[in-house]
């Protein structure tokens, strides 16, 4: 059974995802503390609890705006803002009437959206929620509760696990804690907690003309029983139904009860709710621990890329990056070596880069070189191919320059036990201040798992100390490999690019085709998404100016479908959608 996931936009154009399941009367699911769509209905409990209820209702979950699939920017955080999230999901489907269902924080929203549309709503359901924040608990327990959120994000799960479902085992604060890390930021989980204990809508409640059902199991301690016997007591005509249990979540622990109070209050038959599901094939859908972190980042950032400007991710020529923070430690790199380059001086111009493999750090020194003016020259020098006389040759030519140059000495942790590379290149490290010899030398390295790790190993070989006195402070790099939102931007910027060198002009990209990209390991580099471009532009019939999911794959090729059957229960809303490109 497939629920693929699809979006709506609130008024002021907030993206939110959402996804259905069952058939009949509308039940909104209004969505707790954080949530992430994807992941709840994997969850095997949680989805027999809700396919249950879809037996005789169309269930409907949606993501709080900045957590799951639906747009993760947010700067208000108020019952409002809430509130204009589900009233965004709710034009969507053009409901007239329907359930609505609200549990933990989402209570007082489910509230409010009530009492300012009675006419839409026909049963008000309510799960171990509240009315005031403020009352959950004291100060001196929120307080620290947020900061553990927001410093701890995942490693505190075993406390916030105690919480919401005491007793759990291994598994289930590894699913929780999977849960948390992939549905919200640390930063927006302590915010969307504050906004927890801010939430108000006790004035509401005597407003509430609608038929209501609450529930509260009697040793939760998320939301303490009180709260919600508190809460009903101010509702008219309400039916307040005490549970037994302490677990804060309605699939788990006597979840019978819950779904049979549920179906008695619609008038739905019980026994569709609570019978066994008759036999057939295995729902073949992933577990919440089988869900890759990869596949969660790669679809919040492609659901929500309608148009990309190539040139907001340019660090040098058409080298580009995806995080802000490697673009600006590249751009410090690119400018002091410019400058080394442009101003030439008697002083040591070299620099020393770790780069993770496929990270592009030789096209990135290349791009410098091809973006510098006036007249230099470049060379590079690759020592894990060069042997002894090789390397010699091509340091020779560097005696006596008088033009600046450029040299991008590659591998430069290669051949570790041979003295003669470093012994033959420390003289020219030190030739710009002892000749003045206009020379700007970069080393590079991929041994290690960073700049210090690569220091370390280049130390230890003869002359490598010395070697390392000659990088000046300020001049060293790490080139971190390539996240899914750079290689993502690669094979946008080479689908481009690849178009102008066959005279085409390639305007946008299917999204699904963004997701393979994404989650294939082959395309892990930037020489490899280059060739993956060509072949795919090469499909491109002449008349189109898109690259679609299928111009990815040969004629034939099993992994087209293969792919396509996989991405389908969580990645079919981006078929047929596309991501624009401008440069």
């Amino acid at each position: 059974m497939e629920h693929p996931i699809q979006f709506c936009k609130t008024a002021d154009g907030v993206r939110i995802a959402y996804l259905t399941m069952g058939q009949g009367p509308a039940i909104i699911i209004v969505p707790g503390w954080i949530s992430h769509i994807q992941l709840q209905v994997a969850n095997p409990s949680a989805r027999a609890f809700f396919e249950k209820m879809g037996r005789k209702h169309t269930i409907v979950f949606y993501d709080k705006h900045g957590c799951g699939l639906s747009e993760r920017d947010r700067t208000e955080f108020s019952l409002e803002s809430e509130v204009t999230a589900l009233e965004a999901v709710v034009s969507h489907f053009k409901l007239k009437r329907f359930v609505i269902f609200g549990l933990s924080q989402s209570g007082p929203i489910a509230i409010a959206y009530t009492v300012k549309h009675p006419r839409r709503v026909s049963h008000l359901l309510l799960y171990d929620t509240y009315a005031c924040g403020e009352t959950i608990t004291k100060e001196e327990i929120k307080i620290p509760l947020i900061a553990l959120v927001r410093s701890h994000w995942g490693i505190g799960s075993k406390t916030l696990t105690d919480l919401f479902f005491p007793g759990g085992g291994a598994d289930e604060t590894q699913m929780f804690a999977l849960f948390q890390r992939e549905a919200a930021s640390a930063e927006m989980a302590a915010k969307l907690l504050e906004l927890t204990y801010r939430l108000d809508a006790t004035n509401l409640l005597s407003k509430i003309h609608v038929p209501t059902l609450v529930m509260h199991r009697r040793g939760d301690r998320a939301v303490p029983f009180r709260c919600g016997r508190e809460m009903a007591a101010m509702i008219p005509n309400v039916r307040f139904v005490p549970l037994e249990g302490d677990i804060h979540f309605p699939n788990l622990g006597d979840s019978e009860a819950v779904l049979r109070n549920i179906a008695e209050f619609l008038g739905d038959p019980i026994e569709a709710y609570l019978s066994k599901p008759t036999s057939g094939p295995a729902i073949q859908i992933k577990t919440a621990t089988e869900i890759q972190p990869a596949e969660s980042e790669a679809l919040n950032l492609i659901f929500g890329l309608d148009e990309v400007a190539l040139s907001r991710y340019y660090i040098v020529g058409d080298y580009t990056r995806y995080d802000e923070g490697m673009r600006n430690t590249l751009k410090d790199a690119r400018a002091r070596i410019a400058a080394g380059c442009l101003q030439p001086s008697r002083k040591r111009e070299n620099h020393l880069i770790w780069a993770a493999p496929g990270s592009g750090k030789t096209y990135f020194v290349q791009q410098i070189s091809v973006t510098l003016p006036g007249p230099f020259g470049y060379k590079e020098l690759n020592l894990a191919k060069c042997n002894e006389q090789e390397f010699h040759s091509g340091l020779s030519g560097f005696d006596e320059k008088e033009t600046p140059f450029l040299c991008f000495i590659d591998e430069c942790d290669a051949k570790p036990q041979e003295p003669w590379p470093y012994e033959m290149l420390l003289p020219y490290l030190d030739a710009s201040v002892e000749r003045g010899t206009p020379i700007v030398f970069v080393l590079a390295g991929s041994s290690g798992k960073n700049l210090a790790e690569l220091k370390q190993r280049m130390a230890v070989r003869p002359k490598g100390s010395d070697l390392l006195s000659r990088i000046p402070a300020g001049n060293e790099y790490e080139i971190m490999p390539l996240n899914i939102g750079d290689r993502i931007l690669v094979v946008l910027n080479q689908f481009r690019q690849v178009g102008k060198e066959f005279n085409r002009e390639i305007r946008s990209v299917e999204k699904l085709g963004l997701y393979y990209v994404a989650l294939t390991p082959r395309l892990a580099n930037a020489r490899q998404l280059r060739e993956f471009a060509v072949r795919a532009v090469e499909r491109v019939p002449p008349n189109d100016d898109r690259i679609k999911y299928d111009h990815l794959f040969s004629a034939g090729d099993p992994e087209n479908k293969a792919f396509w059957m996989q991405a389908q229960p969580s990645a079919g809303g981006l078929v047929n959608s596309f991501a624009m490109l401008k440069d």
